[in-house]
């Protein structure tokens, strides 16, 4: 029994030092320019890599990893998605209006909420919506979150929100600098790691 979770100890350690690996490796795109519009009081600029990893059972993982920049400024939301040498795959705009995915050959996808348009990027589903708030250390209004663990300063460091698993850490001026989100679905687990690197 002991040497069975030592066993899975020990490949979990190596499964976070193998994503942390990679999480190193990855390029990072441009910072996105500011929207002139914008309230600088409440836009936030994050940029980062990525690790996206799909379980299903009796398969090998799906795995996807790459660079991200993001901007929000309240109302409109640019995330750039770009692989490990930092070209640019895809960009997702979310506004008042609904969201659009531009593709790098120039293709152009709309849908009414930027999740979907991100999934079809990546191949299997991302946050964005949650992210807008995950970002800044804050759980969304809605749906209803539940927080489970918060550090010496009050910040939200363990929660659950809209079936994500949200793990945050080492906060800055702006928020997290690590996040860990994982989703359990019938026939797939979902796990993504960001880390932010300026």
């Amino acid at each position: 029994m002991a040497a069975s979770t030592a066993m899975r100890r020990g490949r979990r350690m190596l499964l976070t030092l193998a994503a942390a690996s990679v999480l190193a490796a990855c390029a990072t795109p441009q910072r996105i320019a500011k929207n002139e519009e914008g309230d600088a009081a409440t836009t936030i600029s994050r940029v980062g890599r990525f690790a996206l990893r799909v379980q299903r059972p009796m398969e090998e993982p799906e795995a996807i990893q790459g660079g991200f920049a993001w901007q929000d400024d309240g109302r409109k939301l640019v995330l750039d998605l770009a692989n490990p040498l930092g070209t640019t795959l895809a960009r997702v705009e979310s506004g008042p209006d609904g969201a659009m995915l531009r593709e790098s050959n120039g293709r152009e996808t709309f849908a009414a909420d930027p999740d979907g348009l991100a999934a079809r990027a990546l191949g299997s589903p991302i946050p964005v919506a949650g992210l807008r708030d995950w970002l800044r250390g804050r759980v969304a209004d809605a749906p209803r979150g539940q927080v489970s663990a918060r550090d010496e300063k009050s910040r939200a460091t363990a929660f659950e929100q809209d079936g994500w698993d949200v793990r945050v850490s080492q906060y800055d001026d702006t928020g997290p600098v690590r996040l860990h989100m994982t989703r359990a679905e019938p026939g797939r687990t979902i796990d993504l790691r960001l880390v932010i690197t300026e």
